[in-house]
């Protein structure tokens, strides 16, 4: 797959974007430290998409990042020790690199990422540790680069401000909150998020995960299940609707168990599974019975301790009651794991919400970075860049079809079959081309383009005009009509 990191910006807006930032740094020049900042913003557009992993303490942030690359990379704890925010990127060897809060970098290049060295190393102070970068050659890695941020209202967001965290989150192209149910400290800190006016225009970078899914109802075998219901009733809240596209539940400790699982954690579930059912049952009956069981003494108390570590009572019961129903190898059992744990449907998410629209990202964070030197640094002869700001947030069409998408996406804009097809392939979720947009053969020319876009013009004027729609409906219609519009105006002359 060809990422925007590949080949430099494409889109008209990020193009204008990068441009305006480029202005900026020029305006700002005999200030170093704005222009150093603002710098820093230009480089990250030649790298892969950042998103911020972050949410209350305790909600499984290390757990589900863990999950997203496919191997234990962020330590994981009974109690909060995150204290500096960690960046997880793709490199081609395992390496560590410290950068404190002064500028300094100290590299500690390692044979292998250990989970417990990164533990220390996140335990420092921020005052000592401005954040941590670790690369690894994951694949999960490469298409997408996952900050972890101390939790919400953790020890150390409180001794720099929360102010300073929601400054973070900004510098991410896309924020993935977790928490197990949505409370009022949630809806405050991502409304902190997007205080700035770009970030209210383009409320477009947000996915909400209820991460410990396993956790509801009792923690018995239907608590994904009911977590799914809550989040259903949460995606259609007024509230988050403002600024989140997606509430998903994910088990996150089902999903790293399962995407890690190896073959010695497979055969201590064999043989635990082959225990006659009414023992198995008992066992099961708590965590406490489960770890500190005298028997079986096929699987030692330990290996079980671990176990349940690995994949809580939940998990636990997934496993065992696959491999009891027989005919179940390693690489299945895995794949079932991860199915019922619904990672899928987060990873199918984090796709087609963020890798698939990064360029309409990018020039929000571009934009962003420009608003907050602007606030922050005003000064005399600033009005053309501020009125350049404004053209360019008043004209952003590329944010309003993505939040289209992503409302049809996750549900919570609804269309008619055929309409919705038309409106998601007019809306680029196929391809940006016109060809693409319009349905056309690659061999399409200019007038025959012309002719698609203003019938498809013609069929979504008339939806607009219908006054039985509700107002998220109609401003829908209207992007899709918009985007009609600007397909014929490109074709037309030609």
């Amino acid at each position: 797959m060809t990422t925007a990191h590949d080949t430099g910006p494409t889109t008209a807006l990020l193009s204008q974007a990068r441009e305006l930032l480029l202005r900026t740094m020029t305006f700002y020049r005999d200030d170093p430290r704005t222009a150093g900042w603002l710098r820093t913003r230009l480089e990250r557009l030649s790298e892969p998409l950042r998103m911020a992993v972050t949410g209350r303490v305790k909600s499984g942030k290390s757990t589900l990042i863990n999950a997203l690359v496919g191997a234990e990379l962020a330590p994981t704890d009974p109690e909060e020790r995150t204290q500096v925010n960690t960046v997880f990127r793709y490199g081609p060897e395992p390496r560590i690199t410290v950068h404190t809060p002064h500028g300094a970098q100290r590299n500690m290049p390692v044979d292998e990422l250990d989970p417990a060295t990164i533990r220390d190393l996140q335990r420092w102070r921020p005052d000592e540790v401005a954040r941590l970068v670790i690369e690894s050659p994951s694949p999960g890695l490469q298409a997408i680069t996952l900050i972890e941020t101390p939790g919400v209202a953790s020890t150390a967001v409180k001794e720099t401000g929360r102010s300073a965290l929601a400054q973070i989150l900004s510098e991410a192209d896309s924020v993935l909150y977790l928490t197990r149910q949505p409370q009022q400290i949630d809806v405050q800190f991502l409304e902190s998020v997007h205080e700035l006016r770009v970030a209210r225009r383009a409320p477009i970078n947000t996915i909400l995960a209820l991460s410990r899914a396993d956790e509801v109802a009792g923690g018995d075998h239907e608590s994904v299940e009911a977590a799914g219901r809550v989040a259903n009733a949460y995606r259609d809240d007024p509230k988050l609707r403002t600024f989140v596209q997606y509430v998903l539940p994910v088990s996150g400790l089902l999903a790293q168990g399962g995407s890690t699982l190896g073959q010695s954690e497979f055969e201590a579930l064999s043989r635990l599974a082959a225990l006659p059912r009414e023992q198995l049952d008992e066992l099961l009956l708590s965590a406490d019975r489960f770890a500190s069981s005298a028997t079986p003494e096929s699987v030692e108390p330990g290996t079980r301790r671990e176990l349940l570590r690995r994949f809580g009572l939940f998990g636990l019961h997934s496993a065992l009651t696959a491999l009891a129903a027989g005919g179940i190898d390693h690489g299945r059992l895995r794949r079932q794991l991860l199915t019922e744990s619904r990672i899928g449907e987060l990873q199918e998410a984090v796709h087609l919400q963020f890798v698939e629209r990064q360029e309409a990202l990018r020039a929000r964070s571009t934009l962003l970075a420009v608003d907050m030197a602007l606030r922050a640094n005003p000064r005399s002869g600033d009005k053309q860049l501020q009125g350049e700001l404004d053209r360019l947030l008043s004209n952003a069409h590329e944010w309003d079809e993505l939040r289209v998408l992503s409302g049809l996406w996750s549900g919570q804009l609804s269309l008619p079959g055929r309409l919705r097809e038309e409106a998601e392939r007019l809306l680029g979720a196929h391809g940006d081309q016109p060809v693409a947009r319009l349905g056309a053969p690659p061999q399409a020319g200019a007038r025959d383009l012309a002719e698609r876009a203003g019938e498809a013009a013609r069929r979504w004027r008339v939806l607009a005009a219908d006054p039985l729609r509700d107002r998220d409906h109609r401003e829908a219609v209207w992007t899709v009509l918009r985007s009609c519009e600007r397909l014929l105006a490109a074709n037309i002359g030609q």
